[in-house]
């Protein structure tokens, strides 16, 4: 552990996963609120990401303060947001039909990009595709009209699962699978992780290069890929989806991270 103490006080930016380092579903994980205050008194610089595209940034950092976390909603970047931002700059022109909740609409509303309803889906110029726990097959009939009429398919994030205090539920891919079925078409772009995209806006948003950042996360799948994509270090937690045994599976494809611990309170020096 003296490695990794040496590496914390070296790291100036902390990145963040959520879902399944700092909570399950509404339970805070033991030490998540401790441990950013201690970052936070030692000059830490912090950014908190997740791929889930269900809450605006503005509700997630609602959430993380009814847990005892500070955090600004400049410092949240969700996979809505990161989604919102690219189609503002590629086609502020879009018409954007939406299958996912509540908070990716906003995401979007507030990004001054049209939304297109089920009555006018074939409209659409893209499809967006978040993590839906109400999906139904009129959403998704909306969707795979607007794909045939020649719509892009864009997903926020592409996680199977993710992790709650009742044991994994189904993710966005889920939703993006039910389209690909009915479509045959699959997602031009995914911006949540394993793409690196929402650590490089973190790293410009904090203007820090990678060699001083790290990023903290529970998948090895999606965290761990794109911290070693972006240059970070990476600090696999195992309070959340992976474990030992999946360290062991991913290691024959050469993705190791470079620090496991069993939670975030384990960053603490003791």
């Amino acid at each position: 552990m003296r490695e990794l103490t040496q590496v914390v006080d070296r790291i100036s930016v902390f990145i963040l996963d959520m879902d399944g380092v700092l909570y399950l579903g509404k339970t805070p994980i033991k030490g998540a609120a401790e441990t950013i205050r201690w970052l936070r008194k030692r000059g830490k610089r912090i950014v908190f990401t997740t791929n889930s595209s269900a809450e605006t940034r503005r509700a997630q950092a609602r959430k993380l303060a009814r847990m005892g976390i500070a955090a600004r909603e400049s410092e949240i970047i969700t996979s809505g947001f990161v989604a919102a931002l690219y189609l503002r700059k590629r086609s502020p022109r879009a018409k954007v039909y939406i299958v996912g909740e509540k908070g990716l609409r906003l995401e979007f509303e507030r990004a001054g990009l049209k939304l297109v309803p089920y009555e006018r889906a074939e409209e659409a110029t893209h499809v967006v595709v978040g993590i839906d726990r109400k999906v139904n097959n009129k959403k998704l009939t909306g969707a795979l009209r607007a794909l045939l009429g020649g719509a892009k398919f864009i997903a926020t994030n592409a996680d199977a699962t993710y992790p709650t205090e009742d044991g994994l539920l189904p993710g966005a891919g889920t939703m993006i699978g039910a389209l690909e079925g009915c479509s045959g078409k699959k997602p031009s772009v995914v911006f949540g992780k394993p793409s690196p995209r929402m650590i490089k806006i973190a790293l410009g948003i904090l203007h820090s290069k990678p060699s001083k950042a790290a990023i903290v996360g529970d998948r090895l799948d999606t965290d761990i890929i794109a911290g070693k994509l972006a240059g970070v270090t990476t600090i696999l937690v195992l309070s959340g989806v992976s474990t030992r045994q999946d360290i062991v599976k991913f290691r024959r494809m050469k993705i190791i991270p470079d620090f496991v611990i069993d939670g975030i309170k384990d960053l603490v020096h003791r």
